[in-house]
Order: structure tokens, then C-alpha cells, then sequence
């Protein structure tokens, strides 16, 4: 009886669980993970691409001003890092 029991618990609990995963991939945008990483991958590319833009548009200011890079980043407040 008192494995019975524990097993009748132990039931309810999967369900409970498994109630709160579905609730969980309900809320989510995609549910497939892998259009989601996709998704990530191609977001990462094209921030990567701007931000490859935006160093080029520098590097022309500061050849420009005839100033070294750093220069041009610390007049538009950008950080080296970014």
C-alpha cells in the first residue's frame, strides 16, 4: 500500500510537471529549436555585418580627420569594445 501510494504521487507529480511544460512551449514565440537557433544565427550575421559597416564608416572618418581611430570612437561616445 505504501508503494502504491508512493507511485500514485509520483504519477500526479509527472503530470503536474507536464502540465507546466506545456504551459512553458505554449508561451514560446517558436517552439522549434532549431528555427530558433537559426533564427539567433542569422540575427548574430547581421549585427555582425552592421557592425562591420559602422567600423568601415569609421575608419574612413578618422583617415578623413587624419585622426587614429580611437580618436573617432571617443568623439561618437563609442565604447573600443563594441
Amino acid at each position: 500500500a505504501h508503494l502504491q501510494s508512493k507511485i500514485a504521487a509520483l504519477e500526479t507529480q509527472i503530470e503536474k510537471t507536464t502540465a507546466k511544460l506545456d504551459d512553458a512551449a505554449a508561451q514560446l514565440k517558436n517552439p522549434d529549436p532549431y528555427r530558433t537557433v537559426g533564427n539567433h544565427i542569422k540575427l548574430l550575421r547581421d549585427y555582425n555585418h552592421i557592425r562591420d559597416i559602422g567600423t568601415s564608416l569609421m575608419g574612413v572618418i578618422a583617415n578623413n580627420r587624419q585622426v587614429p581611430m580611437k580618436r573617432v570612437y571617443q568623439d561618437f561616445l563609442v565604447d573600443e569594445k563594441d
